[in-house]
């Protein structure tokens, strides 16, 4: 199949993806933690999201193969921690998935958000079907509205005055687990790795990109989360609608439905390239013959649609739930347990084949392991049981053949 995405196209799914709900949300709750310390938070998250950044890279420069991590463990390391960096993929995306499109219904209407989430959900899942082509133009169009939004919110928000009741100082022990849930705003960058078989020249195109737009997406996160703090104060605390908070002290004459057009627009854009990325995923795993071969099925536009069918009801049926807060830390988890096994590829792979410092490796595996386990105690035992049972689920299958 010829390559259809650019640098450029890569660099705008990775803007849209990390620049989608979460960062219209995590920062009440990561101040319930942190409180004034929220830009500690955010550093940690950061830093790890660097690491990770640092060792998806080197290896995307040598397995030039959609799957990310899935493919990255199983060339380097096993198929097993390959199926189980793949399974903490898809567990991981599905939550946030439907932890998104809650988000976006919350902004829309908090009188029905379950039928509007499944209603976002339904839509994005056709654009997906439409092709990837299409899935690049959704997002480059998302990420610019959405980056021009914050461009200007935080412009204006710096010249807005102090509040008056300042944001009371937190825990230092409590930093972990809030880098753990900023870190679900922040793990968009993977899926350009995922996508990694459709872009043009690879090996050199998706570091690049996902450099790119890392640095991009930790700029605004970092001057939000100085911004936040000093201009909200003590209402930041428990806030599900921080940046709609932010911009009626900034601009108080705007209507709050424009901040909540471009919170749907922007968590739309994370939902798009999301359902893309979860897809490709486990086409390749099928391939692989760690799924049913029936994921393999494609359309003329080489969309693999029972995996983009069937993966799109299993986050309807995690909108179900209704919890935006649960499966934020199911999907911290999930995907800290992933960039824990892609750590341990990239430790794993030749020297001569990256002139990257192995303790960069192991920096990146321990911070990786210590959010993981940081995360809220519901979402954390979901995810280990749920990971556990698809072990175990995949080893009955094996004794079987």
């Amino acid at each position: 199949m010829t390559s259809r995405l650019t640098t450029f196209d890569a660099v705008s799914i990775g803007v849209a993806s990390m620049l989608g709900a979460g960062v219209f949300v995590v920062f009440g709750p990561v101040a319930d933690l942190t409180g004034s310390l929220m830009p500690l938070a955010i550093l940690l998250a950061g830093f790890v999201a660097y690491l990770n950044a640092g060792s998806i890279s080197q290896l995307a420069a040598k397995v030039p193969k959609g799957g990310g991590a899935y493919a990255y463990a199983r060339h380097y390391l096993n198929p097993t921690w390959g199926f189980l960096a793949g399974a903490s993929f898809l567990v991981g995306k599905i939550a946030s998935s439907a932890a998104i499109a809650l988000v976006v219904a919350q902004y829309v209407s908090a009188e029905t958000p379950i039928p509007i989430a499944l209603g976002a959900v339904l839509v994005m899942t056709l654009v997906n079907i439409a092709g990837i082509n299409r899935t690049a133009l959704g997002s480059k169009v998302l990420a610019g509205i959405t980056l021009l939004f914050f461009a200007v919110l935080i412009t204006v928000a710096s010249f807005a005055p102090a509040a008056s009741q300042a944001l009371p100082t937190g825990s230092l022990l409590n930093i972990p687990s809030a880098a753990a849930i900023v870190f679900f705003a922040f793990a968009g960058y993977a899926r350009v790795a995922t996508l990694a078989h459709e872009v043009a020249d690879s090996t050199k195109s998706v570091p690049r990109a996902i450099a790119w737009s890392l640095g991009i997406v930790g700029v605004v996160y970092l001057a939000l989360g100085f911004l936040l703090p000093r201009k909200l104060g003590s209402n930041l605390e428990g806030s599900l609608t921080p940046i709609a908070d932010l911009a009626a002290v900034s601009l108080p004459n705007l209507n709050s439905s424009f901040v909540a057009t471009f919170a749907a627009l922007a968590g739309l854009g994370s939902l798009l390239a999301l359902l893309a990325g979860m897809t490709g995923t486990a086409a390749v795993m099928a391939d692989d013959g760690e799924l049913s071969r029936v994921f393999r099925i494609r359309l003329k536009n080489g969309v693999p649609i029972v995996a983009e069918v069937l993966i799109s009801l299993l986050v309807g049926i995690m909108v179900l739930s209704g919890s935006a807060v649960f499966t934020i830390g199911l999907s911290s988890f999930a995907v800290l347990s992933y960039y824990s096994i892609a750590n341990l590829a990239a430790f794993r792979q030749p020297k001569h084949e990256s002139r990257r410092p192995k303790w960069l490796n192991v920096i990146g595996l321990a911070s990786c392991l210590l959010l993981a386990f940081s995360v809220p105690s519901q979402g954390l035992l979901v995810g280990m049981t749920v990971l556990t049972m698809l072990l175990f689920l995949r080893w009955g299958l094996v004794k079987l053949r």
